[in-house]
C-alpha cells in the first residue's frame, strides 16, 4: 500500500492505473496499523487527484494520521473540513485552522469552537475568508484576548460594522490606527466608546447575582450620574429585566411592585407616567412604548432575564428606528445604532417623526 502510495504521489498515473491504486489503498486501509496509515497519510497529504473518499477516511482517523490530511490535502472539500470540525476532536479543528487558506464556510465553522488556539489562528490567517457574523461572535467571546483582537486589527480589511466594534475594544495609538484606517469620524467613535462601555457593564453580569446585590450596584450607578437614560435603554433592549426594573424603580422613587403596575397598564398611561417620572430622554418615548408592549405578556426567565425569542422580537423594531435590516451587525450593535440615530434626530429637531412605520406586536 505505501509502495502504491508512493508511485501515486508522484502525479504519474493514468486514469486506470489511479483506479487500482485507489482499490488497493481502500482494500488494505481497514486493517492497517497506525504506523502504516500515518505514513500514507503522510505521503498522499499533498497528491495530485486524491480520491476524496480517501481523504475523508483519513482526516477522520485519529490525530496523528488525520494531521497531515487536514493540513494540507486539497482533495478535501470545505463540506468535509466543517463535517470533521463538528465531529472530531478540538486537536482535529485546530490542524484544520492551519491550512493555508480557508473558505468562509470553514473559517465560521472553526470560530464556533470558540477555542482560543483555533479563532487565533483563524485570525492571524490572511488567507482565511472571515464573514462578518463569524467576526462578531469571535469577539463576542474573545474580546478580551489581547493577542486575537490584535490579530484582527491588524487584518487588511474590516468590514465597517466590525471595525466600528472593534473602537470599543482598542485603545491608545491601535485605536488611532482604526480610525485614520477607515476614516472613522471621531464624533461617531466617541459615542461609539460610550455605548460600548455600557454594554460591557451589562452583558458582564453573572446570571447568578442575587437582586441585593444588582441593586447596590445599580444605586452606586446613580449616586454617581452613571444610570443614563441610555443605559436603562439598552437593558430593556437586551431584556435584563434583573437590571431595567430596579433601575427604573429607583430612577421613580418607587417600589418595584409600582413599577410593575405601571408598565401592565394596556391602555399605555401608566407606562407614559413611569417614563417623565424617571425622567427618560425624550428621545426614546416611542422605543421605550414598543418595548413594554412587546416585554407586557412575556414570561421572564429564571434570574429577571428575558426568554430567548426576545431579541428576535426585538430586532424589527430597531430596524424600523434605523430604517434598514441589516443582519451583519450583532444584536448589541444594532442597539447602539438605534439609540443613536433616535438621539440624534430627537437632538436635530424632528424627534416627533417617529419610526419609519412598522409597528410592535405583542
Amino acid at each position: 500500500m505505501l509502495a502504491v502510495a508512493s508511485v501515486y504521489s508522484e502525479g504519474a498515473l493514468g486514469p486506470e492505473e489511479r483506479d487500482i491504486a485507489h482499490a488497493i489503498i481502500n482494500a488494505v486501509l481497514p486493517d492497517a496499523e497506525l504506523e502504516f496509515r500515518r505514513k500514507l497519510a503522510d505521503t498522499l497529504k499533498t497528491a495530485p487527484g486524491l480520491d476524496r473518499g480517501i481523504a475523508r477516511r483519513l482526516a477522520e482517523d485519529v490525530l496523528d494520521v488525520a494531521r497531515p490530511i487536514l493540513a494540507e490535502c486539497l482533495a478535501l472539500t470545505d463540506e468535509d473540513l466543517v463535517a470533521v470540525i463538528e465531529s472530531r476532536s478540538i486537536e482535529h479543528a485546530r490542524a484544520v485552522a492551519t491550512r493555508r487558506e480557508l473558505s468562509a464556510d470553514v473559517s465560521t465553522a472553526l470560530i464556533k469552537t470558540d477555542d482560543e488556539t483555533v479563532v487565533l489562528r483563524v485570525a492571524a490567517n490572511e488567507n482565511a475568508a472571515i464573514p462578518t457574523q463569524a467576526y462578531h461572535r469571535l469577539l463576542d467571546r474573545f474580546a478580551d484576548h489581547a493577542m486575537i483582537t490584535d490579530a484582527v486589527v491588524q487584518r487588511r480589511a474590516l468590514p465597517m460594522a466590525v471595525a466600528e466594534r472593534m473602537t470599543t475594544i482598542v485603545s491608545g495609538r491601535v485605536l488611532e490606527r482604526l480610525i485614520d484606517k477607515y476614516d472613522l469620524e471621531p464624533a461617531r467613535v466617541s459615542a461609539i466608546i460610550e455605548h460600548g462601555r455600557e454594554n460591557i457593564l451589562l452583558t458582564s453580569f453573572a446570571p447568578g447575582q442575587r437582586a441585593e446585590e444588582m441593586r447596590a450596584l445599580i444605586e452606586a450607578l446613580h449616586q454617581n450620574g452613571l444610570l443614563s437614560s441610555t443605559l436603562v435603554m439598552r437593558a430593556f433592549c437586551l431584556g435584563n429585566f434583573a437590571f431595567v426594573l430596579p433601575a427604573l424603580s429607583l430612577k421613580a422613587g418607587i417600589q418595584i411592585s409600582n413599577v410593575r403596575a405601571l408598565l401592565g397598564d394596556e391602555g399605555n398611561r401608566g407606562p407614559q407616567q413611569l417614563f417623565e417620572r424617571c425622567q427618560i430622554d425624550p428621545a426614546f418615548r416611542e422605543l421605550f412604548m414598543q418595548l413594554t408592549v412587546l416585554g407586557r405578556h412575556e414570561r421572564v426567565r429564571r434570574f429577571g432575564f428575558a426568554p430567548e425569542g426576545w431579541r428576535t422580537n426585538v430586532r424589527p423594531v430597531l430596524d424600523d428606528v434605523i430604517g434598514d435590516s441589516n443582519p451583519e451587525q450583532a444584536f448589541e450593535q444594532r442597539i447602539t445604532e438605534a439609540l443613536m440615530m433616535m438621539s440624534s434626530r430627537h437632538h436635530a429637531g424632528d424627534g416627533l417623526q417617529g419610526f419609519s412605520g412598522r409597528q410592535a406586536t405583542a
